[in-house]
């Protein structure tokens, strides 16, 4: 064990060093609030940290010289409000001195009779127990009383001077100024969807890639008494059994890399996929039935993918979200169509591909009737199919540039 003696010899570290290096760690943002004479009072800490389960006990670490801790220190019950990604500008309003912090604040009173800040991501309740000064700052040790979960969204955090979210590693979306070239694409297949949605009397749309995790919603219509349900722009997820018709016949590491996301990792179940990959590519069009609760969970599935498009999933959502998925693998079970026999369709999605042979977009059509005959589905089926060769007719011809600019953004962004 290092003594006492060899750490006050250690040498004297450059303040500016020791704020550069520390400042590639990044830390959550929080703010300790308390009711000092009836007065709330609150400071933006960085240095909150958990310290004990048994007993449960956190800490923060506010300057020897800071003023408002000098208030707080007064007070006998704290909240620890974890701030959300887009507090920012509450963030802010907290870390400028002035005794009306709290002015337009929206905030109730804990049981425990300190403030809690609306919309956080969570909040700590908990009551002083020991303050140790080390060097120039105080550790301020408390004993939780409550805790928990208000807002399960993405966090608040610090990193080198800025204040930024957290995207789960494979969830992150790409920003607006790099779908420009995605888009560009799209407009080959406007005439195509629209008409689409006139014929069928559906919702109809067309998704591009925006990277090898990732689709987006780049044009959509909608026919008869189909309603808006999937905002432009919005992010879909490459993850099984969704995006099948996007990989199903694409290049080798384009499948693994899409396969490699099954869950859970069961072999057997990636077999599975394989073999739907298969048959969609056979097929020209990958299906999605309907059966038992079908249209209860295929909502649920569809307000899950809505949320994923959000960019908040936090890494516990992210996870409940991938479960959920794997749940919904009975919709997309291959089924031979007997003309004679009713079904009722999810949806259809075929894909478009670009005059080298790969795939760069997908039609897809949905909010079809509820309940056809084998024959019915057969025909849509040939009417989204004939769709896409039109697309990729234009592809081939006037839609040249517009391909060529795709792929070198795409190739830049994301080689595989």
């Amino acid at each position: 064990m290092t003594s006492p003696t060899a750490l006050t010899a250690a040498p004297e570290i450059d303040p500016a060093l020791y704020r550069e290096v520390l400042g590639h760690y990044p830390t959550g943002v929080t703010v300790v609030t308390a009711l000092v004479e009836d007065e709330p009072i609150g400071m933006v800490v960085g240095t909150f940290t958990a310290v004990s389960l048994d007993p449960p006990l956190v800490a923060f670490m506010p300057t020897t010289g800071s003023g408002t801790y000098a208030r707080l220190a007064g007070a006998t019950a704290y909240c620890i409000n974890v701030l959300a990604h887009d507090q920012q500008d509450l963030c802010r309003t907290m870390a400028t001195p002035g005794d009306d912090k709290f002015a337009g604040v929206a905030w109730h009173r804990s049981d425990i009779g300190a403030p809690v800040l609306d919309d956080a991501v969570a909040q700590v309740h908990c009551t002083p127990e020991q303050e140790i000064e080390a060097g120039d700052h105080y550790i301020v040790l408390c004993r939780v009383q409550g805790l928990e979960v208000a807002r399960p969204v993405t966090p608040l955090l610090f990193f080198q001077g800025g204040y930024g979210g957290f995207s789960p590693a494979g969830m992150a979306a790409r920003g607006d100024a790099d779908l420009i070239a995605a888009l560009r694409l799209t407009d080959t297949a406007r005439h195509e969807v629209e008409r689409l949605a006139r014929r069928l009397r559906c919702e109809a749309a067309v998704l591009v890639g925006v990277g090898p995790d990732e689709l987006t919603t780049a044009f959509s219509a909608y026919g008869g008494t189909a309603e808006m349900v999937e905002a432009l722009g919005q992010r879909i997820p490459l993850i099984p059994p969704i995006g099948e018709a996007y990989v199903a016949g694409a290049a080798p590491e384009v499948v693994e890399h899409w396969l490699s996301k099954v869950n859970p990792k069961d072999p057997e179940l990636v077999e599975q996929y394989r073999t739907r990959l298969a048959s969609v590519e056979r097929r020209g069009a990958g299906i999605s039935f309907l059966g038992g609760d079908g249209p209860v969970e295929y909502e649920q599935l569809g307000a899950a993918l809505r949320e994923y498009g959000t960019g908040e999933l936090t890494p516990a959502r992210e996870r409940e979200f991938r479960s959920l998925l794997a749940n919904t693998a009975c919709f997309f079970q291959d089924r031979d169509l007997v003309p004679t026999e009713d079904y009722r369709v999810g949806g259809i999605v075929v894909p478009v591909r670009n005059p080298e042979g790969d795939i760069s977009m997908v039609l897809r059509v949905t909010q079809l009737p509820e309940e056809a005959t084998g024959a019915q589905v057969e025909a849509w089926i040939a009417t989204v199919q004939q769709s896409a060769r039109a697309v990729e007719r234009q592809l081939s011809a006037g839609g040249r540039d517009a391909l060529r600019d795709y792929r070198a953004w795409y190739d830049a962004d994301f080689p595989m």
